[in-house]
């Protein structure tokens, strides 16, 4: 975020307000704005059910992801969350990766990311860790594609394991 407004405001306002100002707003109003995809919810309780992991990897800062799968009833299904801290550690999605990585004690092998957009993606691979890119959230096809994702699926039903319907 704190790169887009500087991009953005090219010298003429600070990015730093700029990035305070739109948490303030976010924080009042915007968090609550968001919907639960439509088949996220089942594809959490399967993969739940069935004993797997589950730890949300966010660009969102972490105090706001904690109120957003709070808000939303999705923290029961989540083991970690983990985005960047307000004061910018994190920001680059590759760091929080390894981050998360070593606090978890998670092997690159054993761990996949499901995202909608190429820094999921790049981020990842910077640890070897395959991508799902998913159509349903902001990227596209081509983005997910372009950035190396490993399998691009269209609706969270395919995250369901393949004896489901």
């Amino acid at each position: 975020m704190r790169q887009t407004f500087a991009g953005l405001l090219s010298g003429r306002a600070d990015p730093e307000a700029a990035v305070q100002l739109y948490r303030q707003r976010y924080a009042e109003w915007g968090l609550y704005q968001a919907e639960v995809y439509h088949g996220v919810e089942r594809a959490l309780d399967e993969h739940e059910r069935r004993g797997t992991r589950l730890i949300l990897c966010t660009a969102k800062p972490r105090v706001f992801a904690l109120r957003v799968v709070e808000h939303f009833g999705l923290s029961s299904h989540l083991a970690a969350v983990y985005g960047p801290e307000l004061d910018g550690r994190f920001d680059d999605k590759g760091d929080l990766i390894e981050h998360l990585l070593k606090i978890e004690r998670l092997d690159p092998a054993d761990t996949c990311m499901v995202g909608d957009r190429k820094h999921d993606v790049v981020a990842a691979a910077r640890h070897a860790i395959p991508t799902i890119g998913v159509l349903w959230g902001y990227g596209g096809r081509e983005e997910l594609t372009d950035a190396g994702a490993a399998l691009i699926i269209e609706s969270p039903d395919e995250l369901l394991p393949p004896s489901l319907p």
